[in-house]
């Protein structure tokens, strides 16, 4: 729980300035985005969305045919930020342990530069998978490599020093143990990319 505190108080102070850190760039965002399947998409889920980095995309990406919620459990980074600039989508501040939506109600879920920071990374994994429509996809991003964000984490110190990105074969792994199909586990210099699709049933282990 202390863990959890300090991590929601680091991005918290950093709400003001993220944007101007230019995380990734456009075209990486949009190359990312791009890998997910967008047909027959009504409903599509941002977690851990920070400031709304991706906000933009989306809703270019769909072309304003597909509701978008967010969540963040920073309040200052969606309060602040995210929601005054983008009063069409729907902002929820809570923890992805614990999604505030119906089984089987989401058709996508993006995780952008989040996921290391997510304690009790399974059990989110779970709530993706309950709150996902039937085929519905679960996307894990980042626009580097896991040893390269683990590295950065490292470097940063502090409340992130320890936020850790598994391996994309390891997040596959975890994945499928799940209840997912494994669409793509990418794990590249300028890239990361897993992918997990809902077509089974939900482990209990």
């Amino acid at each position: 729980m202390a863990e959890n505190i300090l991590t929601r108080q680091y991005f918290n102070s950093m709400a003001e300035q993220w944007e101007v850190k230019k995380i990734t760039e456009g075209e990486e965002i949009q190359n990312l985005l791009s890998k997910l399947d967008w047909n027959h998409c009504s409903t599509v889920l941002d977690i851990g969305c920070g400031t709304g980095v991706l906000f933009p995309f989306l809703e270019k990406m769909t072309d304003g045919r597909v509701k978008i919620f967010a969540m963040d459990f920073a309040e200052c980074m969606i309060y602040e930020a995210a929601q005054k600039k983008y009063p069409s989508i729907k902002v929820l501040c809570g923890c992805a342990r614990y999604l505030p939506f119906q089984d089987n109600s989401i058709d996508r879920i993006i995780a952008f530069h989040v996921f290391p920071h997510i304690k009790g990374k399974i059990l989110t994994l779970k709530e993706c998978w309950r709150v996902l429509k039937p085929n519905g996809e679960l996307a894990i991003l980042h626009s580097h490599s896991s040893e390269k964000i683990n590295a950065i984490h490292s470097e940063i110190g502090g409340a992130v020093k320890e936020h850790y990105l598994p391996p994309a074969h390891q997040m596959g792994k975890m994945l499928n143990e799940t209840g997912f199909y494994v669409k793509a586990a990418i794990d590249r210099s300028r890239e990361y990319y897993v992918s997990g699709i809902k077509i089974s049933q939900l482990s209990t282990n």
